[in-house]
């Protein structure tokens, strides 16, 4: 019950608190880091990263947009994905070197949009964990179907996948009534195409948030023989508000995982191995 009027009073969220501009769903700044779980469920730091989004409502149009780091003489612009607007700083080995090239400060978004303008936004990114990192635990993957576990590589394509995680035990509910702490799934197949979501936040779809502990992928998207990939990501938000648009500065960190379906692919189906990796998150830095 808790879980459905979490989710009710969400999805209400936009109509209601957000009504002025009709072009952006949110924006985010984000440092994050990002681990591989090996099939014995070891969990391994691939590296740290800094990014930027810049989500769009399903007619909005933002353009020109940049943002301006702390440490930048000029705004960096940033590139539509398709899905997002998107400006993605280097890959680092440690947190301190991340922090080093973006450190706490003001990150300042520069957008036009037909229902805003020319505006500039503040996301104040700040570490209020006294523990040193700001950044979550490494989600640990669970999987399961029918009730009982199951092995990454012995998924059985015939069956919906259940997936859980360790848990997101930094998770808090906001203050300011904005948004709560929020955790991300999603699978892709071999090429990287995204083929499963747990949904985002203000796009009046169903999401996860740090109060969640499962979340099921459909047999009907799986086929056999197959490779797939998996994220999970826990996200701590600090929240804001102008010109109508929420806004996030996040300390998030990612888990990976590959997947193998049991079963014999049919014909030209067949994609046994990850071919092309969904995320650049999943870089392995040389």
């Amino acid at each position: 019950m808790l879980r459905l009027v979490v989710l009710v009073a969400a999805l209400a969220l936009p109509a209601l608190a957000f009504p002025q501009q009709s072009d952006i769903t949110f924006i985010v700044a984000g440092k994050t880091s990002n681990h591989r779980q090996q099939l014995d469920g070891a969990v391994e730091t691939l590296n740290y990263h800094f990014f930027a989004e810049i989500f769009r409502q399903s007619d909005g149009i933002v353009s020109p947009a940049s943002i301006s780091p702390p440490l930048t003489t000029s705004p960096i612009d940033f590139l539509d994905s398709g899905y997002a607007l998107e400006m993605h700083g280097g890959r680092y080995r440690s947190e301190l070197e991340l922090e080093a090239n973006y450190p706490d400060g003001d990150y300042i978004f520069h957008f036009t949009a037909p229902s805003i303008g020319s505006v500039n936004q503040t996301v104040v990114m700040r570490n209020h964990r006294i523990s040193g990192s700001g950044l979550p635990a490494a989600p640990q993957i669970s999987l399961s179907q029918a009730g009982q576990s199951v092995a990454p590589n012995r998924i059985n394509p015939a069956l919906d996948l259940v997936v859980t995680w360790s848990e997101f035990s930094e998770g808090r509910r906001d203050p300011l009534g904005i948004m709560g702490d929020l955790l991300f799934v999603i699978m892709a197949n071999c090429v990287g195409e995204r083929i499963a979501h747990s949904g985002r936040p203000f796009e009046n779809t169903p999401y996860l948030t740090y109060a969640d502990e499962s979340f099921v992928i459909d047999a009907d998207i799986m086929q056999p023989g197959s490779a797939y990939q998996m994220s999970v990501e826990h996200a701590i938000l600090n929240t804001s508000l102008e010109h109508a648009v929420p806004a996030f500065a996040t300390f998030a960190t990612t888990t990976f995982l590959d997947l193998k379906t049991t079963g014999s692919a049919i014909g030209d189906a067949a994609c046994p191995n990850i071919l092309e990796h969904f995320d650049a998150g999943q870089t392995v830095l040389p």
